[in-house]
């Protein structure tokens, strides 16, 4: 079904419902304009018509430093969920003994209070390598420690 829509208001009006006041500008659009303009204004873009024709613009690309900082508070929520096990499995070594176990868990957890700051991942300047660099930094320490240890890393998901 078609719609009106008024660049002065910036709102459209369904041609099914009638209006007391309806501005002089409305013009009437095809439900895929209607539709088409919708989806880019709810995904932060803009429409405007153009002699009756519908012009988009994308929304602005979200700066690398909000999404970056995003995934790394997922990378450090990840990190305290291997920090917390992690420092039970040093407590029980600790408990029997294991001098060795206990300085690689101190070892592995001071390099993951880290890993959001390491220089690889600082030097990050794009997602991918990013994710890669975190990834990296995760396999590594991961790799510094015993089978159950690694468990740690695997149950939070940081290894594949």
């Amino acid at each position: 079904m078609p719609v009106r829509y008024s660049p002065s208001t910036g709102f459209f009006y369904p041609v099914n419902i009638e209006y007391q006041d309806i501005p002089s500008d409305v013009f009437e659009v095809s439900e895929a304009d209607h539709l088409a303009a919708h989806t880019v204004r709810a995904s932060g873009g803009s429409f405007k018509f153009v002699k009756g024709t519908l012009r988009t613009t994308p929304p602005p690309a979200i700066p690398y430093s909000q999404v970056c900082a995003l995934y790394l508070d997922t990378v450090r929520a990840r990190r305290d969920a291997i920090l917390n096990r992690l420092a039970g499995i040093g407590f029980a070594a600790m408990a029997n003994g294991d001098a060795d176990t206990v300085r690689a868990i101190t070892a592995a957890r001071a390099c993951l209070l880290d890993i959001t700051i390491c220089p690889t991942v600082a030097a990050a300047q794009d997602m991918a390598t990013l994710q890669a660099a975190v990834s990296a930094e995760f396999v590594r320490i991961a790799a510094t420690l015993s089978d159950e240890a690694r468990r740690a890393f695997d149950d939070a998901g940081s290894i594949q």
